[in-house]
């Protein structure tokens, strides 16, 4: 039988963190930061944002928490596309 895509994943802890995010300004505002960065320093200073939401979110929700970590490795990934890395 075929894994699921949710076998393994707490799917309530899951959908609890997303809409806790997506109805996070913040974190809202630092996603288009990256998605719209045309140049490094914009992401820099994108990324400056997710770190701070990763020390708030840490403290204030340590159990959704994963959710900015994964922001800041969609930004990586934004880096390798503005720097054409392979």
């Amino acid at each position: 039988m075929a894994a699921g895509v949710w076998d393994g994943i707490d799917k309530e802890r899951v959908a609890k963190a997303m809409v806790t995010a997506y109805l996070s300004d913040e974190y809202l505002e630092a996603l288009a930061a990256i998605n719209n960065a045309e140049t490094l320093a914009e992401l820099a200073a994108a990324r400056d944002k997710v770190k701070d939401l990763m020390a708030l979110w840490r403290e204030e929700a340590p159990e959704y928490a994963f959710v900015i970590d994964a922001l800041y490795l969609f930004s990586e990934k934004i880096q390798v596309q503005l720097t054409g890395e392979a």
